[in-house]
């Protein structure tokens, strides 16, 4: 949202109020479903403590993997972890723990 290259169509104090609005927390506590969640502990664009306070709302089953050296990317292990565990609930026995 404010990246240099778009700031002069993002940076206005309307749209700053508004985006206080869309932070994940305000939709964690929707969470129903078991839930994976994964990201990176040097991640400037989601910051942790942002990710903590969503996570710490959800009151469904879920299992958390940091990976403390990342930053606002994804690993291809990381990838290969998420489908697998995806693939468990969908039809395997809907273990939480990841392979």
């Amino acid at each position: 949202m404010f990246s240099d290259a778009d700031s002069a169509f993002t940076v206005k104090k309307d749209k700053i109020e508004t985006s206080k609005y869309y932070d994940v927390v305000n939709f964690a506590r929707l969470v129903t479903v078991p839930s994976l969640l994964s990201w990176g502990y040097n991640d400037t664009t989601c910051p942790p403590t942002s990710m903590y306070a969503a996570y710490n709302e959800i009151q469904a089953p879920k299992k958390l993997v940091l990976y403390l050296d990342a930053r606002h990317w994804i690993y291809p292990g990381q990838s290969s972890m998420t489908n697998e565990w995806l693939a468990n609930h969908i039809i395997g026995d809907g273990n939480m723990e990841p392979k």
